[in-house]
Formats: C-alpha cells, sequence, structure tokens
C-alpha cells in the first residue's frame, strides 16, 4: 500500500517563551495517496453490505527532551478519528440525482460529523488540523 504523510508542519502559538509560559502547538498533515483514494463511495458501500461498517485512526504526539538521558516533557497526546458506514432513508441526507442510502459519519475526537460528499469526507477523516 503506497500511502504517506505529506504537508506535515508545526505551528507555535509565539516566537519566544519565558521558562514559565505555557506553548501551544498546532499539528498539520494530511494522509495521502491509496489510503485515501480506496475509501471512497463505491468501497464504503462494498464494505457495508459485508457489515464491515467502521475504519478507525489514531495518531500521537509526544515531546520529549533530547540529550544523553531523554525523557517525556508532556503528557503524550492521543487524537483519533473514526468513520461508521450507516444506512439511513432520511430526507436531509437523500441526493435526488442518485440512489444514495449508505453514508459516512465521521468522528473527530468523538465529536460526530456527516459530509455529503466523498471528498469533503476524505477531507474529514485524512487531513488532520489540531
Amino acid at each position: 500500500m503506497d500511502s504517506k504523510i505529506s504537508d506535515l508542519s508545526l505551528i507555535k502559538d509565539k516566537d519566544q517563551y519565558t521558562i514559565d509560559d505555557n506553548f501551544t502547538l498546532n499539528v498539520k498533515f494530511s494522509l495521502s495517496g491509496q489510503i485515501r483514494d480506496v475509501f471512497n463511495e463505491k468501497n464504503w458501500t462494498d464494505a457495508y453490505e459485508k457489515n464491515d461498517n467502521q475504519f478507525k485512526l489514531k495518531y500521537g504526539i509526544k515531546i520529549v527532551s533530547s540529550g544523553l538521558r531523554k525523557h517525556d516533557i508532556v503528557k503524550p497526546i492521543n487524537t483519533y478519528r473514526k468513520a461508521s458506514i450507516f444506512w439511513t432513508r432520511n430526507p436531509k441526507l437523500v441526493n435526488p440525482m442518485k440512489e444514495k442510502r449508505i453514508w459516512v459519519q465521521v468522528a473527530k475526537n468523538f465529536e460526530p460529523y456527516i459530509k455529503l460528499t466523498e471528498e469533503d469526507v476524505q477531507k474529514e477523516l485524512f487531513d488532520f488540523n489540531e
């Protein structure tokens, strides 16, 4: 499987810190390649019909000190993404151009989102900015 992490960036909240300052890091990256390409409407419909209705991702951030004896500076932070595939007749979700009934709900750190297009589902699931 040819997949990779792309567009990785760490953004700090300010340029200089004192010893007692708290700092905030924003982590931004995308998963690209085959993992993103195969998560499409045809494949998630096939998966649902085979009772395979969840896809989970987890990543962690760990900040350690440098030097001879490395140790954690802060407690590691874990982030979760989960795609739940479901069937519905909800008229708010039905696309009048298609007979689409299988949908994907993406949960980012347990907060659910339902997107109406395949591209929006892929962005929600595979683009990280936290």
